[in-house]
């Protein structure tokens, strides 16, 4: 069975720095495992990768549909696969690099999909939960659930959650190795603030202008979550920029707390020091994997 490395963790962790790193290390290429990097134009927000360190490293699955497109699980999950495979016949070693949980997770453990629910029947099934049962659910799929969202919009983010998701037994394709990023609590919201201070005034607002100019509609930049919701309602001028940015910041926050939550449930993970020197353990760990 073929090897694959995955590096998961939370928001700010420095994931994509690590992936390139080994990526460099053992030949390797990167696939990005994002739900949100898979949309061209949406770059600072989601944290892309530039286009210099896409030159230290090829990448996959970034850039790849347009905004409002839809995108699923199981559509992730057929062009991972591809992207990997690709990978072992030009002898290359893929490294999964990204935080969303679920799209690893189908991945490593090899999700078995059947054919995605007819949507009037998924509809009704969602309408039938009462909000806190949605809640429950969009958590289990790793989902960010801001505070405040209506029943109306946690249902369609529930719909979005649940298309293509039913499965059968897992059937995995891959050995893996699951490398874990999650800094102590105190660490991690000094970096999330630092990072959204200088996405700012890289000038992320203005990238949401940009994108609602192109045709990106307020119903898909919800979806989207963080960065993007929020700056759309300031833009929409439904925060002053003070309650704007303290709101953003403290969902960003709930988010990695959240992402702490499902990655501790994730198998034969090894969660790397983040305290000492975790790129020299993270390499040492990818040799062992690769030798055994």
């Amino acid at each position: 069975m073929n090897k694959l490395i995955t590096v998961v963790g939370t928001t700010a962790s420095g994931k994509s720095d690590l992936g390139i790193i080994l990526a460099q290390k053992f030949n390797g290429e990167v696939i990005s495992c994002d739900s949100r990097q898979v949309y061209k134009g949406l770059d600072l927000g989601t944290g892309k990768v530039t286009k210099e360190e896409q030159r230290m490293a090829v990448h996959h699955l970034i850039d790849i549909i347009n905004p409002n497109e839809k995108f699923s699980l199981a559509e992730y999950q057929k062009l991972a696969y591809n992207a990997i495979n690709g990978c072992f016949k030009r002898n290359k070693q893929p490294f999964l690099v990204g935080g969303t949980g679920l799209y690893s997770r189908a991945v490593a453990e090899g999700y078995n999909f059947e054919s995605e629910l007819d949507d009037n029947a998924l509809r009704d099934q969602i309408n039938k939960l009462t909000k806190e049962q949605m809640i429950a659910e969009l958590l289990s799929y790793g989902e960010e659930v801001p505070e405040g969202l209506s029943p109306r919009h946690l249902a369609r983010r529930l719909e979005k959650a649940k298309k293509g998701v039913a499965k059968t037994s897992n059937k995995p394709l891959y050995e893996v190795l699951q490398l874990v990023m999650v800094p102590e609590r105190s660490v991690l919201y000094e970096r999330i603030k630092i990072r959204l201070d200088k996405r700012l005034q890289l000038g992320m607002i203005d990238e949401v202008k940009l994108l609602k100019q192109q045709g990106a509609t307020n119903e898909f930049l919800e979806g989207l979550g963080l960065e993007y919701r929020y700056i759309n309602r300031y833009i929409n001028g439904e925060y002053t920029y003070e309650q704007f940015y303290e709101e953003l910041l403290k969902q960003i926050r709930h988010f990695a707390k959240r992402q702490t939550t499902w990655f501790k449930k994730e198998k034969n993970a090894l969660w790397l020091d983040m305290n000492g020197n975790f790129e020299e353990e993270a390499v040492c760990a990818v040799n062992a994997f690769l030798k055994k």
